[in-house]
């Protein structure tokens, strides 16, 4: 992750950078810069994609990467995977409350997915937030609980999870290629 400058950007800003195939978010008035994801990332967030769609509730929609959240304070980020209401979904992008955000893990994206953005989806009042580390096949699942995050889920091999959305799943297994 790569912090281009802190406090001095606006929506208008982000929206101006260029298409390189890096992702660029604004959280806390900085712009931040992650590198496009790496194969088994994506592999792993299609897999999800599928499980949590499949798994996912009446008047709800799942999205996956690219698509831009827009959360309080005129901050702008892109989760890997999330679960928002129907009427969180706008023209360009989603807004409003969301049910679940997933991030997975990248070498480059540790402290933005496990510090960061783990701080501004609590600010918001996302009510779920997993973060999925492909290398350590682990996940941790957390729940808001009066304005912070609590673990509610936090391990590797087989995970079955009823909350927000009911699936079971190894990490480990969902970063294998199919055969």
């Amino acid at each position: 992750m790569t912090t281009i400058l802190s406090n001095a950007f606006t929506v208008d800003d982000l929206e101006s950078m260029p298409d390189d195939g890096k992702r660029y978010e604004l959280i806390g008035g900085a712009i931040v810069m992650t590198p496009a994801p790496e194969p088994v990332h994506q592999h792993v967030s299609g897999e999800m994609f599928v499980l949590i769609r499949e798994a996912c509730p009446p008047g709800h929609r799942v999205f996956y990467s690219p698509i831009d959240f827009d959360l309080p304070g005129g901050q702008r980020v892109e989760p890997d995977i999330i679960v928002v209401p129907d009427a969180s979904v706008g023209e360009k992008r989603l807004s409003g409350p969301a049910l679940l955000v997933v991030e997975i893990v990248s070498p480059g994206s540790v402290t933005n997915d496990r510090v960061t953005k783990r701080r501004v989806y609590e600010e918001a009042g996302v009510p779920a937030y997993w973060i999925v580390d492909p290398r350590a096949g682990h996940l941790l699942a957390l729940r808001l609980v009066d304005g912070a995050y609590v673990p509610y889920v936090d391990q590797t091999g087989l995970v079955t999870l009823d909350w927000p959305v009911a699936v079971s799943f190894s990490v480990s297994d969902l970063a294998r290629p199919r055969r």
